[in-house]
């Protein structure tokens, strides 16, 4: 991916965040935050999924290249 290109991330439910160059936290499946906010965003090093947490579930996010 370009320096300067974005990521639109579809988050499900309507929603989407664009983002440049992304620095999220990365975690394991069993090392996920302990007590995640609603609308955590992390990347699955194990799964190798972007996922974000909803306040009761854990969801992959969809990207696509914009």
């Amino acid at each position: 991916m370009a320096k300067s290109s974005q990521l639109l991330i579809e988050l499900g439910e309507g929603l989407s965040l664009m983002v440049g160059l992304p620095r999220i936290a990365s975690w394991k499946s069993s090392s996920r935050p302990k007590k995640p906010g609603r609308g955590i965003i992390g990347f699955n090093s194990q799964t190798k999924n972007l996922e974000y947490y909803n306040g009761s579930d854990w969801f992959v996010a969809s990207m696509s290249k914009v």
